[in-house]
């Protein structure tokens, strides 16, 4: 067997790749001090080096979730919502029991905690000065209603009054005064009239009989100036053949004349009389029509102030009829402020609360102003309770129904909020039945907001930054 001669390789220099760094160098050094003399070149260990594999997974790995977090981001879509703190209020509000007049209370009829229905007395306030003041327009009602009776009986001319058989809501004493007082002025009144008419009358009859009389003288003297002219005219043939002297003719003329005059004054005298009885007949006349001008005059005033009366009374009543303070609603009895009869209730001053039930109830939120453009009507919110144990009670579902025109500012913080309602739905109630609500049980609300990719939450900081730099002087 013949001796194998020894290889003799030709010891080439290394290509050491450029791109490699000192530290993949140094990593390599033991591999090509073993290696020797070969000509292996360190580009065709590198190819077989296992980093390489690990290198390019992790090149792939870190490219599929880039890849896959921008697919994400852009086609997935994520909801942000306000965050604000609630309380549980009744839609309708719990309703404070005042009184608007005031007065003196008599009783308290109800106790802190009692279940009361709509008209369910409350509260007796003292009624005696209410009483008397509605008495007393009563009364006055009823004078007015017979004042009225008997104007009419005087504007018919009527020889008594006719009065109503209903006087309205009165006592029978009023009544009786009130007749009595008004027959007792009518037949006065009357008397009064039916005088004044007959010394009219009277008058009146005077005169003319007067007139009548001289009436008579003016005819008796006309036929004796009828009779004198005659026999004057008979006496006119005897002068002129002297039988009779002319002293008499000039006698009986003188005659005629005195009776001319008579006549005349007689004449003078029937007109005065005839112009005093038309003058009686006028006056006559105007006391009718005063009379009736000044009962059509009381009557608009009496119906005036029976109107105005009967308007009082109405007031009166109603103030009545609220000094037993009644409930407007259902509900139970809260914070009682004025327990002691005969304490002084001024007008409006609050007396107690009545918490509605089975209203529906609503979520009232302080939002941020900063927030107040996020949210609408209509917005859809999350409530939860912190009263209960959030792990096991899923959250309620509500829907803002209410936003405040205005921003309203605690007076102990001194912060601005708007205040907004949501009312909760009926499904999510019903999906926490052991869930119980009470008004003033306190809530955390998210309302949630329109949906935006997800993109956008991480594009629009950078965005909005850029859109404030590029105005900043």
């Amino acid at each position: 067997m013949t001796a194998q001669k020894p290889l003799l390789v030709e010891k080439k220099p290394l290509a050491i790749r450029a791109d490699l760094s000192e530290r993949q160098i140094q990593r390599y050094q033991p591999a090509l001090q073993e290696a020797g003399p070969s000509n292996l070149e360190l580009d065709q260990f590198d190819n077989r080096s296992p980093l390489r594999g690990l290198v390019i997974a992790g090149l792939a790995t870190i490219l599929v979730s880039f890849g896959g977090f921008f697919v994400w981001g852009f086609s997935v879509e994520l909801s942000s919502a306000t965050v604000a703190n609630g309380t549980i209020i009744v839609d309708s509000k719990r309703k404070t029991i005042s009184h608007f007049e005031g007065g003196v209370m008599n009783r308290l009829l109800v106790q802190e905690g009692d279940k009361v229905t709509v008209g369910q007395p409350l509260i007796e306030l003292e009624d005696t000065r209410a009483r008397s003041s509605l008495r007393s327009l009563q009364a006055r009602r009823i004078g007015l209603i017979a004042k009225l009776a008997r104007l009419k009986a005087e504007q018919n001319d009527a020889a008594q009054i006719s009065f109503p058989n209903d006087f309205g809501d009165a006592w029978d004493v009023s009544i009786d005064d009130s007749v009595r007082a008004e027959t007792i002025f009518f037949e006065k009144r009357r008397e009064t009239k039916v005088g004044r008419v007959e010394v009219q009358r009277k008058t009146i009859e005077e005169h003319l009989e007067l007139a009548a009389s001289y009436d008579i003288q003016i005819e008796a003297i006309d036929r004796q100036i009828g009779f004198i002219r005659e026999h004057r005219a008979s006496m006119d043939s005897l002068v002129k053949i002297g039988a009779v002297p002319r002293t008499q003719v000039i006698e009986i003329d003188s005659r005629l004349s005195d009776l001319a005059r008579q006549r005349g004054e007689l004449v003078g005298n029937k007109a005065q009389s005839e112009k005093a009885a038309a003058g009686a007949q006028l006056a006559l006349t105007g006391i009718e029509s005063d009379f009736q001008s000044t009962i059509a005059g009381e009557i608009t005033t009496a119906r005036v102030d029976l109107a105005d009366v009967e308007q009082q009374i109405t007031a009166s009543k109603d103030v009545l009829r609220r000094l037993e303070i009644r409930s407007p609603q259902d509900g139970i009895i809260s914070n009682i402020l004025l327990r002691t009869p005969g304490s002084a209730v001024t007008p409006g001053q609050p007396l107690l609360e009545i918490v509605p039930e089975n209203e529906p109830l609503l979520v009232e939120m302080r939002v941020n102003p900063r927030d107040i453009d996020s949210i609408a009507v209509g917005s859809h919110t999350q409530v939860r309770l912190t009263a209960y144990n959030q792990r096991s009670r899923l959250p309620m579902e509500g829907t803002v129904t209410y936003i405040a025109a205005d921003q309203s500012v605690d007076e102990k913080s001194n912060s601005a909020f708007f205040v907004a309602r949501a009312k909760l739905d009926a499904a999510s109630l019903e999906a926490n039945p052991d869930v119980r609500l009470y008004p003033g049980m306190p809530a955390e609300v998210l309302i949630i907001h329109a949906s935006r990719r997800a993109i956008d939450y991480i594009t629009s900081p950078v965005l909005e930054s850029f859109h404030r730099a590029f105005r900043e002087d």
